[in-house]
């Protein structure tokens, strides 16, 4: 009988479907975390995205608009002929989009530090996670930055970046990765990124409108499977997130401040500026360093089901054969249409 080599296939004949993508990169991750060498993907679009700020930075917002609209041209373009010519790459560019298991470690190194009573070695590894000033940082205010950039990021780092495969293959998700890098790098409200950062901020504030209240959504589902307080997680996400000076940044940060009972936000100094951020969750106790392990913990539990929530859902969209939702989308409204 003559033996045949069995790979996954579509049902467009496609080798390599997007459930095996998506649990190939997740595995990856999962072993390896997020590697770091000079041409890791998300490192090649922010000097792609530099290249293009030499020319537009000069006209501010119309300028970072162009920047956003090169790097995106240029990476989009990119991802899409190098997976087309070698599909295997598809779950390798996925794997480089996330960073779940990498977040984690950051926020456990910044615990430990503070478990040995190493205050300015948990200042300097947090200089490299958050945005905001470090040097003088007390230690619940450290623990206060690990949690918040802890949840933060599980939205623009593992639920972001799933949610836009699922929604448009490895383009989409290139393309979120595109905004939410250029965001990073440019989107603040002092200078000199004042104006020209105001479409990149914008961009992500739209992108992430959806993944950051998924994020919160699961981090409530995982507070309420996990012994945490799911109930006040919910309800703290629901009263508090609206007032976070960003629209999305607040659902996970509220969701985890309400899961721990603790409360998150409050001054701090970004450029030698001081901002007030809204308040989330309510202070019932003192901030402990073992808060930082038990928002990674709850950060796990979370991603897991998010991971099968998603991989059930690309079942189903291989299953029906749809590389991804919106083929699935466009081709019910044709069919509508012919109706």
């Amino acid at each position: 009988m003559e033996k045949t080599l069995l790979l996954p296939i579509d049902q467009e004949g496609k080798m390599f479907p997007a459930p095996f993508n998506l649990a190939l990169a997740c595995l990856l991750d999962a072993l390896f975390g997020d590697p770091q060498f000079r041409f890791h993907p998300v490192r090649l679009i922010g000097d792609v995205a530099e290249t293009a700020k030499k020319f537009f930075f000069p006209w501010g917002r119309l300028g970072g608009l162009l920047t956003l609209f090169f790097t995106a041209l240029v990476v989009v373009v990119a991802v899409g002929l190098s997976v087309q010519k070698f599909p295997l790459l598809e779950p390798f560019f996925l794997y480089f989009f996330i960073a779940e298991k990498a977040l984690r470690q950051e926020g456990l190194r910044v615990y430990q530090a503070l478990k040995e009573g190493d205050l300015g070695r948990a200042r300097w590894l947090l200089s490299f996670i958050v945005g905001r000033e470090t040097e003088d940082l007390s230690p619940s205010e450290c623990i206060r930055a690990a949690v918040e950039t802890i949840s933060e990021n599980f939205s623009d780092g593992f639920v972001g970046p799933l949610f836009y495969y699922f929604l448009g293959g490895i383009k989409a998700c290139a393309l979120y990765k595109v905004v939410e890098t250029l965001d990073s790098m440019y989107g603040y409200r002092v200078e000199p990124y004042r104006s020209f950062g105001y479409f990149p901020a914008k961009t992500d504030d739209f992108f992430n409108f959806f993944p950051a209240r998924l994020a919160g959504l699961f981090l409530v589902l995982a507070a309420s499977l996990s012994g945490y307080q799911g109930r006040s997680a919910f309800e703290t996400m629901r009263r508090d997130a609206p007032r976070h000076d960003s629209p999305n940044a607040g659902w996970p940060e509220a969701a985890m401040a309400g899961a721990l009972g603790i409360e998150l936000g409050g001054p701090l100094r970004y450029h030698g500026k001081r901002f007030e951020k809204a308040r989330l969750g309510e202070p019932l106790r003192e901030r402990q360093t073992e808060d930082i392990k038990r928002a990674v913990s709850l950060l796990r539990r979370a991603a897991f089901l998010w991971v099968l929530s998603i991989f059930i859902l690309e079942v189903v969209l291989w299953r029906s054969g749809y590389p991804h939702l919106i083929s699935a989308i466009i081709n019910g409204l044709k069919n509508a249409w012919t109706i």
